[in-house]
């Protein structure tokens, strides 16, 4: 009995051996094996619409987030009921993030900025749904400020000071100014003592009005909207120069959301305003309404952009 468990155990270890050398693995059972080899294909899914899922919809908001994050959310739950969609919402840090997130199918539809357009516009994933009428505007401006007492009085005098800039792509927060440096053949890096970037408007106009900083470029909006919610913190600074208008930030769509929803997303959107259950989100966002794109209101950033490109 012993001699037979012996050649049993034998037995299996040659076959391990055999299998090994073979680089084959096995799987026995009372009639056959198992090849692990042999892969066979999986069972047929379904296709998934994506229209189904949820409306991923994308912020990187330039105000305060705890003060806008409630009306986005909003108009988020408004856009995903026309097409008969649950909604997410995102939340990015910078620009570049959520212009990403979109381009790579992360998101369907996001609220870019004019800075951002401009950047991303030549992807064909990208498509304009609507723009915001803001006081009255389809366009803004970039404001350079300063501390009301600062005797700070033009470009010149920022040589060596400590500057707050909004994000990398933004044209009222950054690029304009930038734009300005390279007329006299400056950087940042050359021209400025340091800088810094506060992924937030709201957060360089503060930055300059509790002195954290010399001076900071930021949107017109944010200014307007100090003037009329918080003047004390508007009468604390003073602007020093302005850049060409351009316009809003608009509402773009990705490639994930069909020709049909994107129609019926640009429409919810222009007639927005109609609805008074919609006002307090709108206002909130200090946004009148959504108006049709106007392509062209964003060529002075795409200049400013080209001329970037070129060496110094």
């Amino acid at each position: 009995m012993g001699k037979k468990v012996c050649w049993c155990a034998c037995f299996v270890l040659i076959v391990a051996a055999l299998c090994s050398l073979s680089g084959r693995s096995f799987f026995f059972s009372k009639n056959k094996y198992i090849d692990f080899e042999k892969l066979e294909a999986p069972p047929r899914v379904a296709a998934v619409n994506a229209d189904a899922q949820a409306l991923r919809v994308a912020i990187s908001s330039v105000l305060l987030p705890q003060e806008t994050v409630v009306h986005y959310r909003s108009i988020a739950t408004f856009l995903g009921a026309q097409v008969d969609r649950p909604v997410m919402l995102i939340q990015r840090k910078s620009y570049a993030e959520i212009a990403l997130l979109l381009l790579n199918g992360g998101a369907d539809i996001a609220f870019f900025s004019s800075g951002e357009y401009a950047s991303y516009s030549g992807f064909n994933e990208i498509e304009m749904l609507a723009a915001q009428q803001r006081m009255g505007l389809p366009y803004h401006q970039g404001y350079i400020i300063v501390a009301k007492d600062s005797a700070i009085n033009g470009l010149a005098d920022l040589k060596g000071k400590t500057i707050a800039f909004t994000d990398p792509l933004s044209y009222s927060g950054y690029t304009f100014l930038v734009h300005m440096l390279r007329q006299s053949n400056q950087t940042p890096e050359t021209f400025f003592g340091r800088y810094i970037y506060t992924y937030s408007h709201d957060n360089s106009f503060r930055a300059v009005a509790n002195r954290v900083v010399d001076a900071a470029p930021v949107t017109s909006l944010v200014y307007d909207r100090a003037k009329q919610k918080q003047p004390e913190l508007a009468e604390a600074v003073r602007i020093i120069a302005f850049s060409p208008p351009a316009g809003t930030g608009p509402v773009v769509v990705g490639k994930s959301v069909s020709p049909g929803h994107r129609e019926v997303l640009r429409k919810a959107l222009l007639t927005m305003h109609e609805n008074p259950a919609m006002q307090p989100a709108l206002n909130g966002l200090s946004i009148d309404r959504f108006v049709t794109p106007q392509p062209e209101l964003y060529e002075p950033i795409r200049r400013m952009l080209r001329e970037k490109r070129q060496p110094l």
